[in-house]
């Protein structure tokens, strides 16, 4: 049987995963040349991609937070957190990059190693 603390770390786990995608969805909706310029990205583009990008992620985000209701989508959190990793990483390495990449890439792989290891630890429950 689970104990409750080690539900609560793993729910505060997938909460936190969760607001962070809709809150920086948010940011970049609502005010993406800000959040380029915050970020060092070139302010010199549309920022319609970004704006685009925003949403994306606020809906993600919304889709991590069904975690706590519905464990099965804890697969998708593990499964964008590793995809993210890969991708920024590659590009980091194939194309001129910013340093947010880098640290883009480190916080994903922070979220993607910190609930893996908690659902390790406790039993692959939420």
């Amino acid at each position: 049987m689970e104990s409750k603390p080690a539900h609560r770390l793993v729910r505060l786990a997938i909460a936190l995963i969760g607001l962070h995608s809709v809150a920086l969805g948010l940011c970049l909706l609502f005010l993406p040349v800000l959040m380029l310029k915050l970020l060092r990205f070139s302010t010199s583009t549309d920022p319609f991609f970004p704006a685009q990008s925003g949403i994306f992620l606020f809906i993600l985000g919304l889709v991590y937070l069904r975690a706590l209701k519905q464990p099965a989508f804890i697969e998708v959190i593990l499964l964008s957190k590793g995809c993210a990793v890969v991708f920024l990483v590659g590009y980091a390495l194939l194309a001129p990059a910013p340093i947010m990449i880098w640290a883009a890439a480190f916080g994903d792989l922070s979220m993607l190693v910190g609930l893996s290891a908690v659902l390790f630890q406790f039993g692959g429950r939420a």
